[in-house]
Formats: structure tokens, C-alpha cells, sequence
């Protein structure tokens, strides 16, 4: 089962890319989207966490713990993809994410005893490698907007990495139907503030076909049912492995966005995204060698 629901999440999250430029394309205001579609998985979530786990509610570690991602993952960490969002192709977009497990493999390393091994360090080194080309190509090749896409989402991967050492440290005993719904509920509220010091309130959210599907997509799939399979898998599973997920995302992601929004990226962008990609596949050999 923890094979299935590794693969699922590597085809939705890869698809989630899309998604998102769907609706921000189509005039979606990026923070009273995400905030929009974290509330209405967190209505989903919430009542299911209550029904199968309430005693959970009455423990304070378990509300820091949701409150923590939150503030910190749902709220500003997708604030910042979203808004990242609206000046990259989805494909960069998930190319830029890919970082996301070496920032993991450092925090594990200071806040959980995994220690980096030269083979480790090495790999991180051509992720960096990779990022730097990453934003050269993206400057040269798409424009100074699409740098700024790039910087934007690289703070997001900065601040949703310690909220994914936190759990694995602390969340091994709670449901992650009250971790992702509470979280999301607490995400959602940052969002829509951010959204009215923004001034995203004036406009709304336009009724649109693309932007109502997309938020429904992202709603259900893209944060219900992926959470769910997210947090449980990282009780039983290492947080670089689960990390490790953005390895699979990319192609998917590129892929969609070549056939569906006929997004095309430079060569020297793929060459930087493909440093980061090959990093990511190095570092799990040496976790799997350190570990043996």
C-alpha cells in the first residue's frame, strides 16, 4: 500500500503544477485561490479528523504541531507558490521545487540526527549547481519575471522544509486527517489576510470554468487526498525519502505543461533543472549507502 500511495502522490503533485496556472491564467487572484482551496478541504478534513480521532482534539502538542504547518506550509510557504506562480511555466515551477529535498536532508541533518556523508554533501552540491543554472536560464531565456517566479518559489521550498522535520520528529501519533485539515484551516485564514492586505479581495474570485475547476482539483485531489496519503506515508517513511518525491513531480509537470499550455523551456533552463534532478537520484544513493 505504501508503494500505491507513493505513486499517487508522484502523478497528482506532478499534476498540480498544471493546475495551478490553469486558474492563475485564467484571472485567479493566487492567494484567495489557495486560501479558497485549502478551506474547502479543510471543511472536508476536519469532520472526518472529529469522527475517527476526537480525543485528538483535546491535546495541545497536536494543535502546535497543526498550527505550526499551517502558518508556516499551507499559509505563507503556498503563498509564495502561487504567487511564484504567476510569472513561471508550471514546468519551471516544479523544476525550482526540486530542491525541496536537499533543504530537507540539511534540516535532518541538525534537527534529527541524519547525518550528511561526503556522497551527501557532494549531491547537495550539484543541486546548488543546478539551482544557480536554473536562474541563469531562467533570466536569460524567459525574462527578469520569470526569475522573480523562481526566487519566489525557492522561499517557499526555504520555509515548508521545517514544518516537514517538525512532524517527523513530533507527528508520528497524530491522525493526519486532524494534522492536514486543522492545518489547512489554519492556512486558509493567513491566506485570505494576505489576500486583503494584497487588495485581492476588490476583485473576487471570477466565476470562471478554468479557475472554479482548478480550485476544485487542487481542492480535493491535490490537497485531501494527497495529504492524507502524505502524512501517514511520513510516519513509516524517511523525510528526505518523502522528500524525494519532487524527484518525480518535475517530469510530470513539464509534460503536462508542454501538451496542455504548449509551455516550452530553454535549454540552459532544462540543463539547470536536470543538475537538480540528477542531484536528487546521487543523494538517494548515498542514503541508501549510508544506511546499509
Amino acid at each position: 500500500m505504501a508503494v500505491i500511495g507513493y505513486i499517487l502522490l508522484c502523478l497528482i503533485w506532478g499534476s498540480t503544477w498544471l493546475a495551478i496556472k490553469i486558474g492563475l491564467d485564467a484571472g485567479m487572484p493566487p492567494l484567495l485561490g489557495a486560501a479558497t482551496r485549502f478551506l474547502i478541504a479543510a471543511l472536508i478534513l476536519v469532520p472526518l479528523a472529529l469522527r475517527r480521532s476526537p480525543q485528538i482534539f483535546r491535546d495541545r502538542a497536536a494543535w502546535r504541531l497543526a498550527l505550526q504547518l499551517g502558518g508556516l506550509s499551507f499559509g505563507l510557504g503556498y503563498g509564495c507558490t502561487y504567487v511564484g506562480g504567476l510569472y513561471v511555466p508550471s514546468g519551471l515551477g516544479s523544476l525550482t521545487f526540486g530542491f525541496f529535498p536537499f533543504w530537507v536532508a540539511v534540516l535532518a541533518h541538525f534537527f534529527l540526527g541524519d547525518r550528511l556523508t561526503f556522497g551527501k554533501i557532494a549531491s547537495i552540491a550539484l543541486g546548488i549547481a543546478g539551482l544557480v543554472v536554473l536562474y541563469s536560464g531562467s533570466l536569460r531565456e524567459l525574462g527578469a519575471d520569470s526569475l522573480l517566479g523562481v526566487a519566489i518559489i525557492t522561499a517557499s521550498v526555504l520555509i515548508q522544509g521545517f514544518p516537514q522535520i517538525w512532524i517527523k520528529r513530533d507527528g508520528a501519533r497524530i491522525p493526519a486527517a486532524f494534522l492536514s485539515g486543522v492545518g489547512m484551516l489554519c492556512g486558509s485564514a493567513v491566506l485570505f489576510t494576505l489576500a486583503g492586505l494584497r487588495g485581492e479581495w476588490a476583485s473576487g474570485l471570477p466565476l470562471s470554468a478554468p479557475v472554479l475547476l482548478s480550485i476544485a482539483y487542487l481542492a480535493v485531489f491535490g490537497s485531501v487526498v494527497t495529504f492524507l496519503i502524505y502524512y501517514s506515508l511520513l510516519r513509516r517513511l524517511s523525510a528526505t525519502l518523502m522528500a524525494l518525491i519532487a524527484i518525480l513531480t518535475p517530469p510530470i509537470a513539464l509534460l503536462l505543461g508542454f501538451v496542455f499550455k504548449a509551455e516550452r523551456l530553454g535549454a540552459l533552463t532544462l540543463t539547470g533543472g536536470a543538475m537538480v534532478l540528477v542531484g536528487v537520484l546521487l543523494f538517494q544513493r548515498a542514503e541508501r549507502r549510508a544506511r546499509a
